[in-house]
């Protein structure tokens, strides 16, 4: 492996033609009138500016941050602090990040498939052309710097795990799995899922070839590689408010996007006033525990209060949650990355909730797209196009690993793909899977290849 990626001209070669493709896109495209501008950007550049600043990590109001985790405003606020607050200077810096992905992408690929560099270079050049990379590396949004750290956790992760199901090289390394642990730790920071993702990488270890002693010594290795990086967010918040969490923002999420479409498909109401009774019954129990409490409660208080609003419309109706959470499981699986495309050219609008909008109209959403120019239309049907190679190339591969017990690369990447794909059960987007989609794409490719080989 070492000597393959001795082979600086060509990897540095991957790295221009992504920077390119993605300067373009960015510059000519993406820049323009702030295209790259999200619901979620405004919150990261605030807390960004008042770091830069010297204020902490805090609200423009001066009120400290809770709501989001702080790894991408940190990200953000050093290109503020250099070259002042500017929001393309930390998009530049993102787009120089993003083309660095086909080379992790490059660098899994011989994780998993050792020795297969037709597959690595193959996998890393998909990787410089995804729309999903590209879109989201000149997009304030934090995607593109969780991928980075993700990606590197993953090739740490698994780069000794060779020998699952062959018990006589399956060797531990506690350098590689604490060195895992920091860039999830850092993953983390910008994404708030690292906990569950240490757990699953814990039953991993647990359930591999190794010696007990190796299981267990690995896994405190692995947790306290995450843990150091993560405890100090942990204890500032613990500090400040007397409770452990790493954000606020769970409470209303699942208030506006589960509880609220569950209650409008119970009472079969429009969404709008679905969430409006829903956040009424919120804001009443607000106001009753500030009462008991005689003060004003707390912003992770508050978060409380939502989840457990939440939970209640859940357990009202076991078939309308279920059907819930499958439907944006199903929509995190199989959503294109071009909806963000069709969410900039129609100037910030999103799809309506109501029940009035069916299937059809989710498909036909992307059949025949309603854009301002035809290379948009374009991107759409080439992504589509795409992505159904993919599909049936990944299914393909996975029908075929398990007709000829071929398991192990299946053993390493589907806990993932479906940890990733089941956190996404609130709420659905394409953009949910754009961690995971490597180990997708570099699956179902080792499967055109093989196909292609024989």
């Amino acid at each position: 492996m070492l000597k393959i990626l001795n082979d600086n001209k060509k990897l540095f070669l991957l790295f221009c033609l992504g920077l390119l493709i993605r300067g373009i896109v960015f510059h000519f495209y993406l820049a323009k009138n702030e295209r790259f501008w999200n619901f979620d950007s405004s919150a990261y550049h605030e807390v960004a500016v008042e770091i830069s600043k010297g204020e902490g990590i805090r609200n423009p109001n001066g009120s400290y941050h809770f709501y989001r985790v702080p790894g991408y405003a940190l990200f953000s606020s050093i290109f503020y602090k250099i070259f002042g607050v500017n929001k393309k200077y930390p998009l530049w810096g993102q787009v120089v990040l993003g083309s660095l992905l086909p080379l992790l992408v490059f660098c899994l690929v011989l994780v998993l498939y050792p020795g297969n560099l037709l597959l690595a270079q193959i996998a890393s050049l998909w990787a410089a052309f995804h729309q999903g990379f590209i879109i989201f590396s000149g997009l304030f949004m934090s995607e593109t710097l969780f991928s980075f750290f993700f990606l590197l956790f993953l090739i740490f992760f698994l780069l000794r795990f060779e020998g699952f199901f062959i018990k006589s090289i399956a060797i531990i390394s506690y350098k590689l799995l604490f060195i895992s642990g920091l860039f999830l730790g850092l993953a983390s920071l910008v994404r708030p899922v690292g906990f569950p993702i240490i757990l699953l990488s814990i039953f991993l270890i647990f359930i591999s070839n190794f010696s007990l002693r190796q299981k267990t010594s690995g896994s405190l290795v692995l947790f306290g590689g995450w843990f150091s990086v993560v405890f100090w967010w942990l204890l500032r918040n613990f500090l400040l408010t007397g409770y452990l969490f790493f954000q606020t923002l769970p409470g209303l999420h699942f208030l506006k996007h589960s509880a609220a479409r569950i209650n409008m498909e119970m009472n079969q109401v429009p969404y709008m006033l679905s969430l409006e009774r829903v956040n009424k019954e919120y804001l009443d129990l607000c106001k009753k525990e500030e009462c008991e409490k005689s003060r004003k409660l707390m912003e992770i208080e508050y978060c409380i209060l939502a989840e457990r609003v939440s939970y209640k419309y859940f357990l009202k109706n076991w078939y309308l949650t279920a059907k819930h959470a499958f439907t944006n499981m199903f929509k995190t699986s199989f959503s294109l990355y071009a909806s963000e495309l069709l969410f900039i050219d129609s100037g910030g609008q999103l799809p309506s909730y109501d029940l009035s909008r069916t299937w059809t109209d989710k498909v036909f959403r992307f059949l025949l797209p309603k854009v301002s120019s035809y290379l948009l239309s374009f991107f759409i049907y080439l992504e589509i196009f795409l992505f159904l190679f993919i599909l049936i190339g990944f299914f393909a591969g996975v029908f075929t690993s398990l007709v000829n017990l071929n398991l192990s690369v299946i053993f390493k990447i589907m806990p993932f793909i479906g940890g990733f794909i089941f956190l996404s059960l609130a709420c659905g987007f394409a953009r949910l899977r754009l961690s995971i989609e490597p180990l997708v794409f570099i699956f179902s490719l080792n499967y055109w290849v093989s196909l292609r080989k024989k």
